[in-house]
């Protein structure tokens, strides 16, 4: 991913209102996680370690919020972003 592709999730993420807090703070901390690892490659990537659990937890507690990032990724990726 490039700086752009990494500040428009941090934009998505901070602007679904349906998220609460802690989950936007954690999906935030690991958007930023990934993108210092991208920049350093000898630095292992926990983040994209971390991210499937992370997301799978989210899923579990807010299968509402989930669907709705889920349409906005799909739409965004039939669009090319």
């Amino acid at each position: 991913m490039n700086d752009d592709q990494f500040q428009q999730l941090r934009t998505l993420v901070a602007a679904s209102g349906d998220l609460p807090e802690s989950a936007k703070s954690r999906l935030l901390d690991l958007v930023t996680q990934a993108e210092q690892q991208s920049t350093d490659a000898s630095t292992p990537n926990t983040a994209a370690a971390e991210l499937p659990s992370a997301l799978t937890e989210l899923e579990v507690a807010h299968p509402e919020a989930t669907a709705f990032l889920n349409r906005i990724a799909v739409t965004l990726g039939n669009m090319g972003i």
